[in-house]
């Protein structure tokens, strides 16, 4: 399994327009982050996690040109007003299979209704398959388990993501701010978690720097990287200040699992 970070930043991504701190004006590329989206591969399979208003650039970045599945977090604009950018996809490869919880799915069709339109043989438009999830609900593609996950975004339930091979666990989990402890139970030991970490300030909606790092002792991951990153956090000096084993995201990261 293969997860590549499309984007690591917070809703406004960094630069932040207009503004001349440290770290929007650093010329580390590192310091420069799209909305948060993620890309997990296993074998030939493409999963996309987020259709963020950076989609065209993220997917010119990477050199995507296919994806067989699209799941969704939650739908704040920052993870779902991209939508529309799979067209060059599914002009090419038709449908694709989208997934999120029926607030999501429901938000969706009501501000992308063009886009869930059954049987339509000609692009022009995205073309996309819903399909609601529960809770713990797991999804088996090709050689790739999916289990959403619930989690908290200030007074919103979200989704978090276990992805699962035969040999490799992957936890994906952005805009939180607590988690169960039956969500926890499901999140434990992960080859990698994936964990919002907004800025070293506390926020009602996302974890801190303190948080994130606590939430790892607790679910004893073998790596942890921190994503949803504001401006506040410049990412060499913050990755110094990190403990072995955890350290933050980067736009274009790959990891193999």
């Amino acid at each position: 399994m293969k997860l590549t970070f499309l984007g690591t930043g917070t809703s406004y991504g960094v630069p932040y327009i207009a503004c001349d701190c440290a770290v929007c004006t650093s010329t580390n590329p590192r310091n420069k982050r799209l909305r948060c989206s993620i890309l997990v591969e296993q074998g030939p399979l493409r999963v996309l996690v987020d259709t963020t208003p950076d989609l065209r650039h993220q997917f010119l970045r990477a050199g995507i040109s296919k994806i067989d599945f699209v799941f969704w977090t939650h739908l704040h604009n920052d993870h779902v007003i991209g939508l529309d950018d799979l067209r060059p996809i599914t002009d090419r490869h038709g449908y694709i299979d989208g997934y999120a919880n029926q607030e999501t799915l429901h938000h969706l069709k009501k501000i992308f209704d063009y886009v869930f339109v059954e049987d339509r043989n000609h692009g022009g438009f995205p073309r996309v398959r819903g399909h609601e999830l529960k809770n713990f609900q797991t999804v088996e593609l090709p050689n790739l388990k999916v289990t959403p996950i619930p989690i908290q975004h200030y007074k919103r339930e979200i989704f978090a993501y276990k992805f699962q091979t035969r040999s490799s666990t992957l936890i994906y989990s952005t805009d939180c701010s607590h988690i169960s402890n039956e969500s926890k139970n499901a999140m434990r030991n992960a080859d990698v978690l994936v964990l919002d970490a907004l800025r070293h300030d506390e926020h009602p909606a996302h974890f801190n720097i303190a948080q994130a790092l606590e939430i790892v002792a607790e679910l004893k991951p073998k790596r942890a990287l921190f994503t949803h990153i504001a401006h506040d956090l410049d990412h060499e000096t913050t990755n110094a200040e990190l403990p072995p084993g955890v350290e933050l995201a980067y736009d274009g990261l790959e990891i193999e699992l």
